[in-house]
């Protein structure tokens, strides 16, 4: 399947402002006569106009299955009002609704929102190939900060594909200050650009040999080096890229070896049964108290003092002070991958928990731990899929997430954002 990429904005405004301001005066004219064929106009209907346009673009003529997913704060009862401007902009394009059995292309689109403005996003699939358009949106609806919620939850489409994604970062890498690393079981993908929502271009790819047979849940992440490169880890091998002097100027080498050295784990590393999909317990440097074989950890250096919180095998969640190992209260719903952030909200370090849900529907929540209790301090995020890997980045209060969708099966890598409710 050809990698989703972000396709150029089509300026249609003019061309719609110019039908908009036709279809007015015809419907000044004819508003005694036909009143109902004249219909006031929807507060989203100059987002929903241009999306259109790009969407059909991508189509062309033609019958489309159609989603709406909302992960902004724009409320609920206004979604049908959406969807509505969106379909009847198809429909003047030629491009109509249809059930899914019916259609064989597929439009997901993606109402999304950072703290300055909105973002729509549609994901067009024809066969195998997935392509991209976006449009901003004025915050004519700011986001709400619920009461009793100091952290709210942001994610934002770095990357998709039909092949499994383990881990995926933006970081500088020689020769190009913005790339974007994919890691695959077997190859390591570069991509360049993206900035400002542009399209990821991919660059150079490389495949990892392996001595092994990896385990059938097999894992991997991603690490920047600061020497300007990174290091990959699967099961039993470790790749490092490096910056190489070449003809043309610096460019990028990895090599990879058979290696059990620990994974980054957290602010620490820890070691990673080869045969499983699992760490086995041991961690350097030692936090205190007998380990189990653990899924995930999350380290919270916070105000209030340090803990790091084990998502162990046998499905328990305990807590560890530094000196104790004790069950932690407020996890029974939680799923097996966790991961902490740094930031400046609250006790200055949050824990991500993938929430409760059915097998197929997954849901983030951040929470603090005071002592041995969990304690929720953002509504959940929800997610069309599953959390195949839920891992620590570079960056302050941010996490890289992976989701395993169904329809169409795909992976999709999010980069997630705490953001401060104040």
């Amino acid at each position: 399947m050809t990698a989703a990429g972000y396709n150029r904005r089509h300026r249609m405004k003019s061309l719609w402002l110019r039908a908009r301001v036709l279809a007015g005066l015809a419907c000044t004219g004819l508003l005694l006569a036909w009143g109902p064929v004249c219909r006031a106009a929807e507060p989203w209907d100059t987002p929903a106009t241009e999306l259109a346009h790009q969407i059909a673009t991508l189509t062309g003529p033609g019958a489309v299955s159609l989603t709406i997913r909302n992960n902004s704060a724009i409320t609920l009862d206004e979604i049908p009002a959406i969807r509505r401007s969106l379909l009847n902009a198809l429909s003047a394009l030629g491009v109509t609704a249809r059930p899914a059995a019916d259609a064989a292309t597929t439009v997901r689109v993606t109402l999304s929102q950072s703290a300055r403005q909105g973002l729509w996003v549609a994901e067009v699939q024809q066969g195998p190939e997935v392509r991209v358009a976006m449009v901003s949106v004025a915050n004519t609806a700011p986001a709400t900060k619920p009461q009793g919620t100091p952290v709210l939850l942001r994610r934002t489409l770095l990357f998709a594909q039909a092949e499994p994604i383990l881990d995926a970062q933006t970081m500088a890498l020689p020769g190009n200050p913005h790339s974007l690393v994919v890691l695959s079981p077997d190859e390591i993908a570069i991509y360049h650009g993206g900035e400002s929502g542009g399209a990821w271009v991919k660059g150079e790819t490389f495949a990892i040999a392996h001595g092994r047979p990896y385990a059938r849940d097999i894992r991997g992440r991603l690490e920047v080096d600061t020497a300007g490169g990174f290091k990959a880890y699967l099961p039993g091998v470790v790749c490092s890229a490096g910056q190489q002097e070449t003809t043309a100027g610096a460019g990028l080498a990895v090599s990879c070896a058979d290696s059990d050295d620990p994974w980054p784990a957290g602010l620490r590393r820890a070691f990673y049964n080869s045969s499983r999909n699992y760490f086995t317990g041991v961690t350097i440097p030692s936090v205190g108290g007998d380990a189990e074989p653990f899924y995930s950890l999350a380290e919270l250096p916070g105000k209030n003092g340090a803990a790091t919180v084990y998502s162990e095998v046998g499905g328990q969640f305990r807590v560890s002070d530094g000196a104790s190992l004790r069950p932690l209260a407020g996890s029974r719903d939680w799923g097996s991958d966790v991961v902490g952030v740094q930031s400046e909200c609250g006790a200055g370090a949050q824990l991500l928990a993938t929430g409760s849900g059915d097998a197929m529907q997954d849901s983030l929540i951040a929470y603090e731990v005071a002592g041995h209790e969990a304690i929720a301090v953002s509504p959940p995020l929800p997610l069309d899929g599953q959390v195949v890997a839920l891992w620590r980045t570079g960056e302050p209060a941010t996490a890289t997430m992976v989701l395993k969708t169904e329809q169409p099966l795909q992976y999709e890598a999010y980069r997630v954002s705490l953001v401060c409710n104040q």
